[in-house]
C-alpha cells in the first residue's frame, strides 16, 4: 500500500511535536530540568537532542565512540544558537548556547542522523523566558501550497517561577519515534506519549504564530480534517505518496 511519511518530534517545556522533512534537518527536543543551586542561582540542565538526515549530516560508529560533534558546515543553521526570543529582559543572566550536538545514532536504512548535547547553565531563581533554535532549508513540503521555502522555530519556554506548592515545575516530555509512515486515503490517530514528573494534567494544542511553528503552521501545513485532541491524539489521513507534513504541536 502507498504511504506518506510523517515524522515526528518534540520540545519541551511547551512541547512543540513537529511533523516535518527538511534538506538536511528532520526536528527534535529541548528539555531543560533544574538540578541544583548555585548560590542564589539555579544550576538548570538544558538538553538539545536533534535528528538529521543521513548522510547529509554523516555520522558512523566512531563518531560514537569518539563522541564526535555533527558537521552542519555549509549550512545555514552552521553557527546557530538556541537563543532568548522572548521575554528576554526576565532570562536571568542567560548566554545562548551552541545547537551543535555529539552523534549519538544513525540508521542508512531510514536515513536519519542523531545528535545530542547538554549544557548546564546557572540562571536567576524566577527566570522565564523563551529560547528557540531557528533557521531555514526544508526539504520541499507538500502543504501549504505554493510555498517553496519555510523557516523552523523550535522553541521552548524555560519557567524558573515557583509554583504555589513552593516548588519548580518540571516540564513534560514527550518522546516519539521518527520517521511515522502511515497509509494513503487511510484515516490514522496516532497517539503522542507524554511524561509529566509532577503528575499534572498533560494537554495539546496546535501550534501557531512564528515562535512555536516558523513559516508553516496548522491549519494550512496539514491535510483537511487533521485535529489534535486535548489528551494528545492526533487524527490525519494521507493525501498521497510521498507527501512529507509539518505538523507543530505544544504540550502543556
Amino acid at each position: 500500500m502507498p504511504i506518506v511519511s510523517v515524522t515526528l518530534y518534540s520540545l519541551a517545556l511547551l512541547i512543540i511535536i513537529l511533523v516535518v522533512h527538511g534538506s538536511h534537518f528532520e526536528g527534535g527536543t529541548i528539555s531543560y530540568k533544574i538540578i541544583g543551586k548555585n548560590g542564589s542561582g539555579l544550576i538548570v540542565h538544558i538538553t538539545q537532542s536533534y535528528t538529521y538526515a543521513y548522510p547529509t549530516i554523516y555520522c558512523n560508529n566512531t563518531y560514537i565512540a569518539n563522541q564526535w560533534p555533527l558537521s552542519l558546515t555549509g549550512y545555514p543553521d552552521a553557527n546557530a544558537t538556541l537563543g532568548c526570543i522572548a521575554n528576554c529582559s526576565t532570562n536571568g543572566g542567560y548566554l545562548p548556547v551552541t545547537v551543535i550536538s555529539k552523534c549519538t545514532d544513525y540508521s542508512p536504512s531510514m536515513f536519519i542522523t542523531v545528535g545530542q548535547r547538554t549544557d548546564d547553565v546557572i540562571l536567576a531563581n524566577g527566570s522565564y523566558f523563551t529560547a528557540a533554535y531557528a533557521s531555514i532549508v526544508w526539504r520541499n513540503l507538500s502543504l501549504p501550497s505554493g510555498v517553496s521555502a519555510n523557516n523552523w522555530s523550535l522553541s521552548t519556554v524555560i519557567d524558573l517561577r515557583v509554583r504555589p506548592d513552593g516548588t519548580w515545575n518540571t516540564p513534560p516530555i514527550a518522546t516519539m519515534i521518527s520517521p511515522v509512515y502511515i497509509p494513503v486515503g487511510v484515516q490514522q490517530q496516532i497517539s503522542i506519549p507524554t511524561i509529566d514528573a509532577d503528575n499534572d494534567n498533560v494537554r495539546c494544542r496546535f501550534a501557531s504564530g512564528s515562535n512555536e511553528c516558523g513559516t508553516v503552521c496548522p491549519p494550512a501545513s496539514l491535510p483537511a480534517g487533521t485535529s489534535i485532541s486535548t489528551d494528545c491524539n492526533l487524527t490525519i489521513t494521507g493525501a498521497n505518496a510521498d507527501d512529507w507534513y509539518y505538523v507543530a504541536l505544544q504540550v502543556l
